[in-house]
């Protein structure tokens, strides 16, 4: 180990001196063990490749494919070797007479084109053109104006027919002209040539349900296309539920429900009391038949099939209720089948069932309020309430009492669990009642500030003009 001195360290000459030389023997001796160190170093020797690997590597690929051939042509000549009748036919071979090819080609495109005319005829359905019809009436109405001058035989027949018809302009109805227009705007929203939301605004927020419904089936039967996956697809991802909401069938979304609640009797019992209840005559004999053509069995079968006990009964009589929409009401029928109704009647007895087969929903409703005044008691007892049967009585009670009330309560609950069936239910309401909830919605929290809040902007103003569109705002 060298010896390494600081120069200010050192005080004396001397010292110094004597210091450095140290140092200097201590270098020399170290290079002398240095010198006399014996150190073998070991070359490292690469060897010369001879051979080419890429050569190589292609003769055993070539190898390993002779190898492979061999193996499975061995393979095939035991299996030759072990049956006693070997087939012989090599199924790969083919005639190559030309002769041969040009008639197989000739067949099948003969077959090919007759599967095709096959197919089609198959698929073929009728086709009826609201446009077509609307040019035959128009043709006909100019026909019967220009014949009350001048006597002519009907169209196509005689000896004084008319070949062409003067060119005359007939009006149609406001109705019928307004739908026309109303499908030209939405065809033109559909095909992006003007904005979708604009459209909306003139057009569908401004008809009632039924309008929308008949709007929807003349658009697809004059234009060949659906009209909300038209407008779903052109217009942006936030109007999607509101389009939803003004084009979906209701008897479409109830059938659904109502077949989904037959598996459980709790849920059947409100589902299809409410369904049945708050329709009228009309709709509900459209349900009923909707029912049965989408799922191929009436509703009354499939209660029969798959509801037990009193609540099957119960609901095969109510759905049979043809006097439920009746205006006019019996109240002295509906007190007495009060009266003569015991307090310990049975859900299954005649005249139980016979009251909700037969009484409007006013006299059911007075039938309610007369049972508890004369009994002291609701119809159905506490002791009952977790009966499939009085949960669909108590539901009725319910919605007779008050139908705006039940239907504001509804879209209230809708509104805070479920955005699309909130809008749905605004979108299905009658003008008039629509007016009404809107007032009893407002009793409690404002309508147009709570849409404002949950829609954006330009969604909130379609709802609110749809809401609106009988009054003023």
């Amino acid at each position: 180990m060298s010896l390494k001195l600081d120069p200010f360290l050192v005080c004396n000459r001397l010292v110094k001196e004597e210091w450095e030389n140290r140092e200097y023997e201590l270098h020399l001796k170290r290079l002398n063990e240095i010198k006399n160190r014996k150190t073998k170093v070991e070359t490292i020797r690469f060897p010369i490749i001879l051979n080419n690997s890429k050569k190589a590597q292609l003769d055993q690929e070539n190898q390993n494919d002779i190898d492979r051939n061999a193996f499975y042509t061995e393979k095939k000549i035991r299996k030759i070797n072990s049956q006693k009748n070997p087939d012989i036919w090599n199924p790969e071979y083919e005639k190559r007479k030309i002769r041969d090819m040009n008639r197989n080609r000739g067949i099948t495109s003969l077959e090919t084109e007759n599967q095709r005319i096959a197919k089609k005829i198959k698929n073929a359905k009728g086709v009826y053109s609201i446009k077509k019809w609307d040019e035959d009436f128009e043709n006909h109405m100019r026909y019967l104006k220009f014949s009350e001058k001048k006597f002519y035989t009907p169209r196509g027949m005689g000896h004084r027919k008319l070949k062409s018809l003067p060119d005359m302009k007939y009006e149609r109805t406001n109705y019928t002209q307004k739908n026309k227009n109303t499908l030209k705007m939405l065809n033109q929203a559909v095909n992006q040539q003007d904005r979708g939301d604009v459209v909306l605004m003139k057009t569908l927020v401004q008809l009632n349900y039924y309008e929308r419904m008949e709007t929807k089936k003349n658009y697809e039967e004059t234009y060949q296309s659906d009209l909300k996956k038209g407008l779903i697809k052109v217009m942006e991802k936030q109007y999607e539920p509101l389009i939803n909401a003004l084009l979906t069938d209701n008897n479409s979304v109830d059938i659904d429900k109502i077949y989904e609640s037959l598996y459980e009797p709790s849920e059947a019992a409100v589902v299809i009391t409410e369904a049945i209840i708050s329709r009228n005559s009309e709709d509900r004999e459209s349900l009923l038949a909707a029912f049965e053509s989408k799922i191929d069995s009436s509703l009354s079968s499939e209660i029969e099939n798959k509801l037990e006990g009193e609540l099957k009964l119960f609901l095969l009589n109510f759905i049979q209720n043809q006097n439920l929409n009746k205006e006019k009401c019996d109240e002295k029928q509906a007190e007495s089948y009060a009266k003569t109704l015991e307090t310990n009647f049975s859900y299954t007895s005649d005249e139980f069932l016979e009251i909700f087969k037969s009484s409007s929903k006013k006299e059911l409703n007075i039938f309610f309020k007369s049972f508890q005044k004369i009994h002291g008691e609701d119809v159905c007892k506490e002791a009952d309430m977790y009966k499939p049967i009085c949960k669909s009585i108590k539901f009725i009670q319910t919605f007779l009492n008050n139908p705006i009330l039940y239907k504001t309560e509804k879209i209230q609950k809708t509104f805070k669990a479920n955005k699309p069936e909130f809008l749905r239910l605004l979108a299905i309401q009658s003008n008039k009642d629509l007016d009404e909830i809107v007032k009893t919605y407002n009793k409690r929290t404002n309508i147009d500030t709570d849409i404002k809040n949950a829609f954006s902007e330009d969604v909130a103003r379609l709802i609110l003009k749809m809401v609106h569109k009988n009054s003023d705002e």
